[in-house]
Protein backbone atom coordinates (compact mmCIF):
# COMPACT_ATOMS: atom_id res chain seq x y z
CA UNK A 1 0.00 0.00 0.00
CA UNK A 2 1.45 3.47 -0.96
CA UNK A 3 2.41 5.69 2.25
CA UNK A 4 2.08 9.15 1.63
CA UNK A 5 4.72 9.85 4.10
CA UNK A 6 8.34 8.58 3.07
CA UNK A 7 9.71 10.15 5.82
CA UNK A 8 8.89 7.35 8.14
CA UNK A 9 9.30 4.58 5.67
CA UNK A 10 12.14 2.23 6.92
CA UNK A 11 15.82 3.06 6.11
CA UNK A 12 15.14 7.03 5.39
CA UNK A 13 16.47 8.23 8.61
CA UNK A 14 19.53 5.90 8.04
CA UNK A 15 19.94 7.62 4.27
CA UNK A 16 19.53 11.11 5.66
CA UNK A 17 22.37 10.40 8.90
CA UNK A 18 24.27 8.85 6.05
CA UNK A 19 24.25 11.86 3.84
CA UNK A 20 25.45 14.60 6.24
CA UNK A 21 28.80 12.72 6.36
CA UNK A 22 29.01 12.26 2.77
CA UNK A 23 32.88 11.86 1.69
CA UNK A 24 34.66 14.32 -0.75
CA UNK A 25 34.56 11.63 -3.56
CA UNK A 26 33.81 10.95 -6.71
CA UNK A 27 30.25 11.70 -8.30
CA UNK A 28 29.13 8.36 -9.89
CA UNK A 29 26.10 9.00 -12.63
CA UNK A 30 24.06 5.79 -13.73
CA UNK A 31 21.17 5.06 -15.58
CA UNK A 32 18.37 3.94 -12.98
CA UNK A 33 17.23 0.01 -12.75
CA UNK A 34 13.22 -0.58 -13.11
CA UNK A 35 13.36 -2.12 -10.09
CA UNK A 36 11.67 -0.82 -6.56
CA UNK A 37 14.97 0.14 -5.15
CA UNK A 38 15.95 3.11 -7.15
CA UNK A 39 12.34 3.93 -7.18
CA UNK A 40 12.70 4.11 -3.60
CA UNK A 41 15.92 6.32 -3.74
CA UNK A 42 13.91 8.48 -6.07
CA UNK A 43 11.41 8.90 -3.51
CA UNK A 44 13.87 9.91 -1.14
CA UNK A 45 15.50 12.50 -3.37
CA UNK A 46 12.00 13.96 -3.39
CA UNK A 47 11.18 14.13 -0.27
CA UNK A 48 14.56 15.60 0.30
CA UNK A 49 14.34 18.25 -2.34
CA UNK A 50 12.04 21.04 -1.61
CA UNK A 51 11.28 21.82 -5.11
CA UNK A 52 10.11 18.02 -6.47
CA UNK A 53 6.94 16.76 -6.14
CA UNK A 54 7.44 13.46 -3.91
CA UNK A 55 6.15 10.71 -6.26
CA UNK A 56 4.90 7.20 -5.19
CA UNK A 57 7.76 4.16 -5.16
CA UNK A 58 5.61 2.34 -8.17
CA UNK A 59 5.32 5.97 -10.35
CA UNK A 60 9.12 6.49 -10.17
CA UNK A 61 9.13 2.93 -11.65
CA UNK A 62 6.79 3.34 -14.22
CA UNK A 63 9.00 6.69 -15.05
CA UNK A 64 12.16 4.77 -15.16
CA UNK A 65 10.69 2.52 -17.57
CA UNK A 66 9.30 5.32 -19.50
CA UNK A 67 12.30 7.62 -20.02
CA UNK A 68 16.25 7.98 -18.88
CA UNK A 69 16.09 8.37 -15.33
CA UNK A 70 19.71 9.13 -14.06
CA UNK A 71 20.96 9.14 -10.74
CA UNK A 72 23.92 10.54 -9.28
CA UNK A 73 26.25 8.17 -6.09
CA UNK A 74 28.69 9.56 -3.66
CA UNK A 75 30.22 6.37 -1.84
CA UNK A 76 27.19 4.44 -3.35
CA UNK A 77 24.58 6.82 -1.68
CA UNK A 78 22.24 8.34 -4.42
CA UNK A 79 22.44 12.25 -3.69
CA UNK A 80 20.89 13.31 -7.06
CA UNK A 81 18.44 12.46 -9.81
CA UNK A 82 17.64 13.64 -13.70
CA UNK A 83 14.69 12.64 -15.35
CA UNK A 84 15.21 13.34 -19.43
CA UNK A 85 12.26 12.72 -22.15
CA UNK A 86 13.58 12.21 -25.33
CA UNK A 87 11.22 14.12 -28.04
CA UNK A 88 9.20 12.27 -30.30
CA UNK A 89 11.06 12.83 -33.35
CA UNK A 90 14.92 11.98 -34.11
CA UNK A 91 14.76 16.21 -34.74
CA UNK A 92 12.94 17.62 -31.30
CA UNK A 93 15.34 17.81 -28.21
CA UNK A 94 15.52 15.68 -24.81
CA UNK A 95 13.56 17.37 -22.54
CA UNK A 96 15.18 17.66 -18.77
CA UNK A 97 12.35 17.23 -16.78
CA UNK A 98 14.02 17.42 -13.14
CA UNK A 99 17.47 17.57 -12.34
CA UNK A 100 17.10 17.41 -8.22
CA UNK A 101 20.40 16.56 -6.09
CA UNK A 102 19.70 16.54 -2.24
CA UNK A 103 20.83 19.71 0.08
CA UNK A 104 24.31 18.06 1.68
CA UNK A 105 25.56 16.86 -1.93
CA UNK A 106 24.66 20.57 -3.63
CA UNK A 107 27.86 22.45 -4.76
CA UNK A 108 29.94 19.57 -5.26
CA UNK A 109 29.37 19.45 -8.82
CA UNK A 110 26.36 16.41 -9.04
CA UNK A 111 24.03 18.68 -10.89
CA UNK A 112 26.47 19.70 -13.62
CA UNK A 113 27.52 15.71 -13.51
CA UNK A 114 24.05 14.62 -14.26
CA UNK A 115 23.70 17.31 -16.92
CA UNK A 116 27.02 16.40 -18.62
CA UNK A 117 25.39 12.91 -18.98
CA UNK A 118 22.32 13.30 -20.38
CA UNK A 119 24.45 15.29 -23.23
CA UNK A 120 26.03 12.42 -23.89
CA UNK A 121 23.27 9.96 -24.46
CA UNK A 122 22.36 11.70 -27.26
CA UNK A 123 24.66 14.22 -28.72
CA UNK A 124 22.79 15.34 -31.46
CA UNK A 125 19.84 16.02 -30.16
CA UNK A 126 19.14 19.50 -28.66
CA UNK A 127 18.39 20.25 -25.08
CA UNK A 128 15.32 21.75 -23.75
CA UNK A 129 14.34 22.71 -20.17
CA UNK A 130 12.71 25.22 -17.95
CA UNK A 131 12.79 26.91 -14.74
CA UNK A 132 11.16 28.93 -12.03
CA UNK A 133 12.21 32.42 -12.86
CA UNK A 134 13.02 32.72 -9.29
CA UNK A 135 15.22 29.61 -9.25
CA UNK A 136 18.73 31.81 -9.56
CA UNK A 137 20.82 28.37 -8.53
CA UNK A 138 18.78 26.46 -11.58
CA UNK A 139 19.34 29.30 -14.42
CA UNK A 140 23.15 29.04 -13.11
CA UNK A 141 23.77 25.50 -13.19
CA UNK A 142 21.83 25.66 -16.48
CA UNK A 143 24.36 28.37 -17.83
CA UNK A 144 27.25 26.60 -16.86
CA UNK A 145 25.95 23.52 -18.38
CA UNK A 146 25.37 24.90 -21.76
CA UNK A 147 28.72 26.44 -21.39
CA UNK A 148 30.41 23.12 -20.46
CA UNK A 149 29.35 21.53 -23.67
CA UNK A 150 30.47 24.83 -26.42
CA UNK A 151 26.83 26.09 -26.55
CA UNK A 152 24.62 29.33 -25.57
CA UNK A 153 21.20 29.21 -23.49
CA UNK A 154 18.26 30.86 -25.10
CA UNK A 155 15.22 31.32 -23.73
CA UNK A 156 12.25 30.00 -25.90
CA UNK A 157 8.39 31.27 -25.27
CA UNK A 158 6.52 28.90 -23.74
CA UNK A 159 3.99 27.92 -27.03
CA UNK A 160 7.48 26.57 -28.09
CA UNK A 161 7.13 22.96 -26.31
CA UNK A 162 4.68 21.28 -25.16
CA UNK A 163 4.49 21.67 -21.42
CA UNK A 164 4.06 18.14 -20.13
CA UNK A 165 7.09 17.49 -22.41
CA UNK A 166 9.31 19.94 -20.02
CA UNK A 167 7.73 18.73 -16.83
CA UNK A 168 5.29 21.30 -15.79
CA UNK A 169 1.48 21.48 -15.45
CA UNK A 170 -0.40 24.52 -16.60
CA UNK A 171 -0.39 27.09 -14.77
CA UNK A 172 2.97 26.60 -13.37
CA UNK A 173 5.09 29.83 -13.96
CA UNK A 174 8.57 28.47 -15.37
CA UNK A 175 10.54 29.65 -18.00
CA UNK A 176 11.43 27.66 -21.23
CA UNK A 177 15.13 27.53 -22.61
CA UNK A 178 16.56 25.68 -25.31
CA UNK A 179 20.38 24.29 -25.98
CA UNK A 180 20.74 24.50 -29.84
CA UNK A 181 23.18 21.56 -30.62
CA UNK A 182 22.90 21.44 -34.28
CA UNK A 183 23.85 25.14 -34.11
CA UNK A 184 27.03 23.79 -32.47
CA UNK A 185 27.75 21.08 -34.76
CA UNK A 186 27.71 23.73 -37.72
CA UNK A 187 29.75 25.93 -36.60
CA UNK A 188 32.39 23.06 -35.84
CA UNK A 189 32.07 21.89 -39.26
CA UNK A 190 32.67 25.36 -40.61
CA UNK A 191 36.11 26.18 -38.46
Amino acid sequence: MFNPSPYHEPGFGAWKQRLETLPLSKILIREADQAAQDGRWMRWMQADCESTYIQSVEDNVAKIGQQLVLLAEIANYPVGVCCVLAGRTNSDPLFIQLVAVVPFARRRGVGLALLRAVAGWQPHRSIAMATLDDNVAARRLNERFAQSIGGNIQRVPVSRFRRSDLGFAPGERHRPWVIDRQQEADTAVLR
